[in-house]
């Protein structure tokens, strides 16, 4: 028989530092009656996740059915991870204020650190749609103990 290895719950304080820490998320939504996630940058700001989006199959299925699964993880040294789930209604950002400070955290967070210093993008869409969730039944896991040195994703 194997031997499950150990989960580690991880905190509401260490959800919220992986949320604000986080590079890259994936969202699943419903598209054409079937699953469908995709990765994205994203931004925490006063506890709300935020993105942008072009047009396509995420926006067209966002708008369709707003319900969303939000997965963010961090990977630490060597194999060790921590993750993020969590669900939501997504809705789109109509405030041209609040627009513009989504921009401007999502510039500040991305297009701080480049090979050549601090960089802005000299011209940025304005007119792309900017979407918000705010996080519901939040849950975070880490990787654990066990029989082996470290669990993966998945239990692999």
């Amino acid at each position: 028989m194997r031997d499950t290895p150990e989960v580690i719950e991880l905190t509401a304080e260490d959800c919220e530092r992986i949320l604000t820490d986080g590079r890259i998320a994936h969202i699943a939504c419903t598209s054409q009656g079937e699953p469908y996630v995709t990765p994205m940058s994203f931004v925490m700001i006063e506890g709300d996740l935020y993105f942008r989006t072009g047009p396509g199959r995420r926006v067209d299925a966002l708008r369709s059915s707003p319900r969303a699964c939000v997965e963010v993880t961090i990977l630490r040294e060597g194999d060790a991870w921590e993750s993020v789930v969590f669900w939501g209604d997504t809705r789109f950002v109509d405030d041209p204020a609040l627009r513009s400070v989504v921009v401007a955290a999502l510039l500040h967070k991305y297009h701080t650190d480049t090979v050549l210093g601090a960089s802005t993008p000299s011209i940025l869409p304005t007119d792309l749609p900017i979407v918000a969730i705010t996080p519901e039944s939040v849950a975070g896991r880490a990787s654990g103990g066990g029989l082996t040195s470290k669990t993966r994703p998945g239990r692999l």
